[in-house]
């Protein structure tokens, strides 16, 4: 299956089953609706240049253009099942006891990975796989990103995130386990259902010299500007970060911006304030 978007606006793509063909059934109906009301409060990511590239979708298998002119490969959680798409949306991906997946594919090689949590009975933990050779470093942002065997930066993953059905944050965090994610998600008995999940992968594109999309995402939601960045950088205080990386500090209290910049490629990961 593959889904995506051209340069000139959001097109569905065709593919292997029920290629633009909508939800089949009254549940999966109410599942887009569940997953379409919480991605729309997720953050717009800044703009960059917009490629032909969209991602493809086999048995649970998702393949993505990756910063390296290769693809990213993650497998989803749960087992395979015969997925429906609607516009850039791939429902019912994979399953288990109280959940399914689905795939929201958001343009230049990025992409959702949704979980449709339905009720109590669903894991706590989600694992998604990525290829052997990749390697999973935390970021201070609450992210991860993805390094491929050379230490070059594959892409992102934004902070975990996951809202209930009244659009209340539920909380949920990352651990990583060699090349696989792991997404925790905080369900209890006063949880109101369905939760909609996701690992939301960036690769490593530009939006301006030096500054990547993650990058500029977590500025904006900030309020950080780009001059600001290059003012911490410049006059901040160096220190080392997590693997590869070197941590620009500058200001105190809320107003303390950090930025971390790659070492390899000198262009900033992302940027925390407060």
């Amino acid at each position: 299956m593959k889904i995506g978007y051209s340069a000139l606006g959001i097109v569905a793509t065709s593919a292997l089953v029920l290629a633009g063909v909508g939800p089949a059934n009254a549940a999966e109906d109410a599942t887009l609706g569940d997953i379409r009301s919480a991605v729309e409060t997720r953050a717009v990511l800044p703009a960059t240049a917009t490629t032909a590239e969209s991602i493809d979708l086999s048995d649970g298998l998702i393949s993505a253009p990756g910063s390296d002119g290769g693809d990213v490969q993650l497998r989803l959680p749960g087992t395979p099942r015969t997925a429906a798409e609607s516009d850039e949306l791939a429902l019912n991906v994979t399953g288990g006891a109280g959940y399914t997946t689905a795939i929201q594919d958001t343009g230049d090689g990025t992409f959702r990975a949704l979980m449709h949590i339905e009720s109590a009975a669903a894991p706590r933990e989600y694992r998604f796989e990525l290829g052997e050779g990749v390697e999973l470093i935390p970021l201070e942002d609450g992210g991860v990103t993805a390094r491929d065997a050379a230490g070059d930066i594959l892409g992102t993953f934004e902070p975990a995130w996951a809202l209930d059905a009244n659009g209340a944050a539920v909380p949920t965090s990352y651990t990583i386990d060699g090349s696989t994610l792991v997404q925790s998600v905080s369900l209890t008995s006063a949880t109101a259902f369905p939760v909609v999940a996701d690992p939301f992968w960036i690769p490593a594109l530009l939006v301006m010299a030096r500054l990547t999309s993650h990058a500029a995402s977590q500025a904006a939601l900030r309020g950080v500007s780009q001059a600001m960045i290059k003012q911490v950088v410049q006059n901040g205080a160096k220190s080392a970060g997590n693997k590869g990386t070197s941590i620009f500090t500058q200001g105190s209290g809320k107003n303390r911006i950090r930025v971390i910049v790659d070492n390899k490629s000198g262009n900033v990961v992302t940027v925390t304030k407060g």
